[in-house]
C-alpha cells in the first residue's frame, strides 16, 4: 500500500466520503459542505551531500481541513489519528475563509536516504 493510500485511509476514518485527493470536491453553492480534508503531495526533492556519497529524497504532504467556523473537536479527533499513526506532521498556518469557514493546512515530510 503506498503512503498515500494510507493517509487517505487514515483521514477518511475521521470524515468518511469528505476525502479527496488534491482537490476540492464541494460545490461552494451547495449546503452542508463542511467539513471536508483535501491532500496532496506538493513536492519531491533530491538533496545530495558534498561528499557525493549519499542523497536524501525528502517528499512533503500536505493536508487541508476545511471545516463551517473553527471546530476544535474535528482539529483533535485529526491530530490524534495523525499521532496515532506514527506520522510527525506541523500545523503550517490557519486562516478564516470569505465565507467565514476556517481552513488549517498541515504539513507531513518523509525523508528516504539513499547511499551511493
Amino acid at each position: 500500500m503506498s503512503f498515500l493510500e494510507q493517509i487517505f485511509l487514515l483521514l477518511n476514518s475521521i470524515l468518511p466520503n469528505k476525502v479527496t485527493y488534491g482537490t476540492n470536491i464541494v460545490d461552494a453553492n451547495e449546503f452542508n459542505v463542511y467539513p471536508f480534508i483535501v491532500y496532496q503531495e506538493i513536492s519531491d526533492r533530491v538533496q545530495t551531500y558534498a561528499d557525493n556519497k549519499s542523497a536524501v529524497r525528502i517528499i512533503t504532504y500536505q493536508i487541508t481541513l476545511v471545516t463551517e467556523s473553527k471546530n476544535p473537536i474535528i482539529e483533535e479527533q485529526l491530530e490524534s489519528a495523525l499521532n496515532q499513526s506514527g506520522l510527525n506532521y506541523q500545523m503550517i498556518t490557519e486562516y478564516v475563509n470569505d465565507d467565514n469557514s476556517v481552513t488549517r493546512v498541515y504539513e507531513i515530510k518523509q525523508e528516504e536516504i539513499k547511499y551511493e
